[in-house]
């Protein structure tokens, strides 16, 4: 019973396990079609008019998938990454010569233990013309499994590296959106709760409302993290830190929406426009005439979503002077967010026109 045990314990390994389950299979089923094929269309008349020839057959065939289970148990232990073309297909020349004197040694010891009784035919086995004339049979069949070893092992490894690859990238990319994240809400949050100490003493009623707000934008970033959102919904929740910041620069704020309506459930990323108003708030008080006029642009045109951010005021470049001193990570983040979420299918550029600081996106993505 024990025995019996260990050996369903073996088999179950053998075919069952995940690892080797396309190996034993696939070559179970090559090494069928190889007696399949010897038997049904090389020498039906021969095989089947003696049902110990086809016996004897058989087992020799069985034998050649016993000695391709050895085989590559060697071939295990070559890292082909690790040496030359030239070093591998010696590798399988030598691998099949071997297996191949060893399948016909093999074969004629079974026809010997086969016909042991009837007087066997005298024959030299071990003669050079004897091996030479088996091994025109027997060697392409071996090196023809080896090719196929490699060739299917090499694949499923170049699959898995990539996956490997991918995955990696996609955890990298998830932490970085993650991280840039936690860039932009602490900031966004620091802002608010300076305008609203500004309010809780000189105009309650106006922090109260700011408070209202301040709880709507939170909820929507809550709602939308991690997640695409429709420009409209984005554009909701700026108007609401419009708002916030209207309460308070009262007069000194203006803003303006011109947005398509086919541009309005144009997908992109949470938050990817906040930073610009936000700099265009906290750069554009220093370097504008008052009041700081904002627009924001959006259209779809020819597949691409145009995004347009201007206001009124200067530039001001990365570390450039003590007082309008900028550190760039808005700017940043939407570089990298675009990069993340549409490689390759981007744009972003700034430029200053007429009194304007124009910050230019687009997104190369058919609506589906």
């Amino acid at each position: 019973m024990a025995y019996s045990d260990k050996a369903n314990k073996i088999f179950d390994k053998i075919f069952f396990n995940k690892d080797t389950l396309s190996f034993y299979k696939l070559n179970l089923i090559g090494w069928g079609f190889v007696l399949a094929a010897d038997s049904l269309l090389v020498s039906p008349s021969l095989v089947f008019s003696d049902l110990r020839e086809f016996i004897q057959n058989t087992f020799a065939w069985c034998v050649g998938f016993a000695i391709t289970l050895y085989l590559r148990t060697f071939y295990k232990k070559f890292e082909y990454k690790n040496h030359s073309i030239a070093h591998l297909i010696i590798l399988i020349l030598a691998g099949s010569i071997i297996a191949s004197l060893v399948l016909y040694f093999s074969s004629h010891l079974i026809y010997l233990i086969s016909r042991f009784g009837p007087v066997v035919k005298k024959y030299n086995y071990f003669s050079i013309k004897a091996i030479s004339a088996s091994m025109t049979r027997f060697l392409p069949l071996m090196t023809t499994w080896s090719l196929l070893y490699f060739g299917i092992k090499i694949w499923i490894d170049f699959t898995k590296e990539r996956e490997k690859v991918i995955k990696a990238e996609l955890f990298a990319q998830q932490a970085q959106l993650q991280m840039l994240r936690y860039q932009i809400n602490p900031h966004f949050l620091f802002n608010s709760f300076s305008s609203l100490r500004a309010l809780t003493r000189t105009a309650p009623k106006k922090a109260e409302d700011m408070i209202g707000k301040l709880s709507e934008f939170y909820r929507y970033s809550l709602v939308s993290r991690n997640h695409e959102v429709s420009l409209l919904d984005e554009i909701e929740a700026i108007t609401h830190y419009f708002e916030i910041e209207k309460i308070r620069f009262e007069e000194n704020l203006m803003f303006e929406f011109h947005i398509e309506p086919v541009a309005e459930v144009y997908p992109i990323p949470s938050f990817l426009i906040h930073p610009l108003i936000d700099n265009a708030i906290k750069y554009g008080m220093k370097t504008s005439k008052m009041p700081l006029v904002i627009f924001i642009d959006a259209e779809v045109k020819e597949g691409r979503l145009i995004i347009e951010v201007k206001n009124s005021g200067k530039w001001i470049a990365i570390g450039e002077g003590n007082e309008y001193y900028s550190t760039g990570t808005g700017i940043n983040n939407i570089k990298n967010r675009l990069e993340f979420a549409y490689p390759e299918k981007h744009s972003l550029a700034i430029s200053e026109k007429d009194g304007f600081v124009v910050i230019r996106i687009e997104i190369f993505k058919e609506m589906r």
